[in-house]
C-alpha cells in the first residue's frame, strides 16, 4: 500500500475511532429494545441483525478484527431466529457478545499489511452479494418452496406474477438469472419477449412435461437449462452455481516466447479481454509455471534460440499431468509439413503470425473454454462437482512446492459426515446423495477461489488452503463445522440435521504430500475418538 493510501486508510480508521463508542452504544440499545419487544415484532430484530452487519463489514475494512468478528458472530447467531421469525430473548451468549463489545474496542487496529488471510477472507464473507434472482409463475404457490430452499443460502429472491411486472423489474435492476416456473408454454412466449431485451440474463426453465417438443421450445427460446418438475434442488442449484462460475471464469494463458515485444502484445490483448496472462523466456523454468500458474491453454513461439517448441511440447508432454493441456503453436512457420511434424508431437494446433487480435483472442477462449469443460467431466467427481481423490494430491503437491519456494503456510483438512452411515440406513441412498451434495456446495461457497475443495471418497472431504497457518484454518474450519451443523435437511416431510468431524494438518511443520495427508487423517481419527462434531489439528497429535 502506498504512503498515501496509507494515510487516507488511517484517517478513515481514526474516523471509526471517534464514532466506536455511539455506535456501540447504538447496538446496546438495540439489543434492549429485543428483549422487551412483542414475540410478534421483528422490526427491532431485523435493526440489530443490521447494525451488527454494518459493524463487522467496516470494522474489519478498517482493521478493527476483534470487534469486527464479534459482529460478524452476532449474526450467524441471529440467522435461525431471523428464518424462524423468533425473538432471542434471554439469550445468553449473544448477551454476553454485546457486553464485551466497549472492551474489545479498546484492542489496537491493524494495519492492512498485518491482515491475514482468514481476517481478509472474513471480510470477503461478509462483502459477499447476494445474487439477484427473479421468479415468473403463474401460480406462486408452485414455487413457495423452492424460494425459501434458496433464500436459505442467501439468494436474492423477487417473485412476478406475470411479465409486466418482471419488465418493469429488469428495467430497475438486472438479475443475475431469471428462474421461469411453467404451466403452460405460452407464458414462454410471453417470457421470451420481454427477457430478449436484456442481454446476458441467463433464463432456466422449469416444465412439467419431459420430451423433446418441450425442450426443443425452451431451446429455440435461448435459455440456459431445462429442468423437469418435480425438481430435485439440487440439480438447480448446480444450475445456478454453473450460471455464477461462468461470469466469473477467467482463463489463465501461459505465453512462452523468447520475442519479448511480440509476448506482451499478446498479453495485453488477452488481459483486454478478461484474461489472465503469465509471460515466460527461460524455457528451464517452464514445468514450474505449468505446475504454479496452472494455465488453461499455452501459446507457445516454435523457434527459440535455446529449445525449440516441439522439443519443449514433448517435455510437457512427458508428465501425464499435463497430458490434455492445450498447447498452441504461434509462428511465422508457413510450410505445411513443417507444421504437421511439429503437431505431431502433441501440440493441438498452430496460428500463423501475424494474428489479428481479435482472432487471437476467440482462438484462445474457445480453447480453453473446451479445456475447462473436459477438465471438470474428467477430474472431477460425479455427484459433488469437486476434484476427485486424485486430483486433490495434484493441487496439494503443487501448493506444497509452490510454499518451499515462498516459505509460505499451507494448511490441509480432512472432513468426514458423522454418523453417515446411520443416515443411508434410515433415509435411503438418494438422502445420504443430498447430503454429501449438500456439504459440498457450502464448501464451495464458504472457502476462497484460491482454495481447493475436493471430494476425498465417500462421506469424506478435504481442504487445500494456501498460504493458511494453523491457528486461522483451524478457526475457519471450525466456523463452518458450527455453520453447518445448523443446516436442516430433509427427507419428506422430516427434517434432519447432521455434524462433521474434521482434521488439519499444517506445512511446514509437515514437509511432504504423504506425512501431511497423514497427519491430517490421525487429526481427524482424534476428533472421532474424541466424541465427534469437532476440529483437530496436528497440534492435539504432539506436533508442532
Amino acid at each position: 500500500m502506498r504512503s498515501s493510501q496509507l494515510k487516507k486508510f488511517q484517517k478513515h480508521q481514526n474516523k471509526f475511532l471517534q464514532n466506536m463508542p455511539k455506535r456501540i452504544a447504538q447496538i446496546q440499545l438495540i439489543w434492549k429494545t429485543v428483549q422487551h419487544a412483542p414475540s410478534d415484532s421483528l422490526t427491532e430484530l431485523e435493526e440489530f441483525a443490521q447494525e451488527s452487519h454494518k459493524l463487522a463489514g467496516t470494522a474489519i475494512t478498517l482493521g478493527f478484527v476483534d470487534l469486527g468478528k464479534r459482529g460478524r458472530d452476532i449474526e450467524i447467531l441471529l440467522k435461525p431466529f431471523l428464518e424462524n421469525k423468533t425473538l432471542p430473548k434471554g439469550d445468553e451468549v449473544i448477551d454476553a457478545i454485546v457486553t464485551s463489545l466497549n472492551e474489545i474496542s479498546d484492542i489496537a487496529p491493524k494495519q492492512p499489511v498485518e491482515m491475514t488471510y482468514g481476517e481478509v477472507s472474513l471480510l470477503h464473507e461478509i462483502h459477499k452479494k447476494k445474487q439477484l434472482t427473479y421468479v415468473i409463475s403463474s401460480q406462486e404457490e408452485d414455487t413457495r418452496e423452492m424460494i425459501e430452499q434458496l433464500q436459505k443460502i442467501d439468494y436474492d429472491i423477487s417473485f412476478f406474477a406475470n411479465t409486466s411486472e418482471l419488465s418493469d423489474a429488469i428495467k430497475q435492476a438486472t438479475p443475475s438469472v431469471i428462474i421461469a416456473d411453467l404451466r403452460e408454454f405460452n407464458l414462454l412466449d410471453d417470457i421470451s419477449q420481454v427477457w430478449r431485451k436484456e442481454s446476458g440474463v441467463p433464463l432456466v426453465v422449469l416444465c412439467p412435461t419431459e420430451c423433446w417438443r418441450s425442450r426443443l421450445n425452451v431451446a429455440q427460446a435461448g435459455a440456459f437449462s431445462f429442468i423437469q418438475k418435480p425438481i430435485e434442488y439440487d440439480d438447480l442449484l448446480m444450475v445456478l452455481d454453473n450460471i455464477l462460475e461462468a461470469k466469473h471464469v477467467q482463463y489463465h494463458v501461459l505465453i512462452v516466447d523468447d520475442d519479448r515485444v511480440i509476448a506482451e502484445h499478446y498479453s495485453i490483448v488477452l488481459q483486454a479481454a478478461g484474461m489472465k496472462t503469465l509471460l515466460l523466456e527461460n524455457m528451464e523454468h517452464l514445468l514450474d509455471e505449468i505446475g504454479e500458474f496452472n494455465p488453461d491453454i499455452v501459446l507457445m513461439d516454435l523457434y527459440m534460440p535455446d529449445c525449440s517448441g516441439i522439443d519443449a511440447v514433448c517435455v510437457i508432454r512427458q508428465h501425464l499431468s499435463h497430458t490434455n493441456l492445450p498447447i498452441v503453436y504461434i509462428s511465422g512457420e508457413t510450410d505445411l509439413k513443417m507444421q504437421m511434424e511439429a503437431l505431431q508431437v502433441g501440440a493441438d494446433d498452430f496460428l500463423i503470425k501475424p494474428i489479428n487480435d481479435i482472432h487471437l483472442t476467440q482462438a484462445v477462449s474457445i480453447r480453453a473454454k473446451r479445456f475447462r469443460k473436459l477438465s471438470t467431466l474428467m477430474d472431477r467427481d460425479s455427484l459433488t462437482g469437486l476434484i476427485n481423490h486424485s486430483n486433490l494430491k495434484v493441487a496439494l503437491e503443487r501448493e506444497l512446492s509452490r510454499a518451499r519456494r515462498h516459505a509460505a503456510n499451507v494448511s490441509f483438512a480432512m472432513i468426514d459426515i458423522d454418523h453417515f452411515k446411520l443416515v443411508n440406513d434410515k433415509y435411503g441412498h438418494p438422502v445420504g446423495d443430498k447430503v454429501i451434495k449438500g456439504v459440498a456446495r457450502r464448501l464451495n461457497y464458504r472457502f476462497r477461489k484460491t482454495d481447493t475443495v475436493a471430494r476425498y471418497g465417500g462421506e469424506e472431504f478435504a481442504l487445500v488452503l494456501p498460504d493458511t497457518s494453523t491457528d486461522i484454518a483451524l478457526e475457519l474450519v471450525n466456523e463452518f463445522r458450527v455453520t453447518f451443523s445448523k443446516t436442516p435437511f430433509s427427507n419428506g416431510s422430516e427434517t434432519f440435521y447432521t455434524t462433521l468431524s474434521a482434521g488439519i494438518a499444517t506445512f511446514p511443520e509437515f514437509q511432504s504430500l504423504e506425512t501431511i495427508i497423514e497427519a491430517a487423517d490421525s487429526s481427524l481419527y482424534l476428533a472421532k475418538e474424541k466424541g465427534r462434531n469437532r476440529v483437530v489439528t496436528h497440534v492435539e497429535l504432539g506436533f508442532g
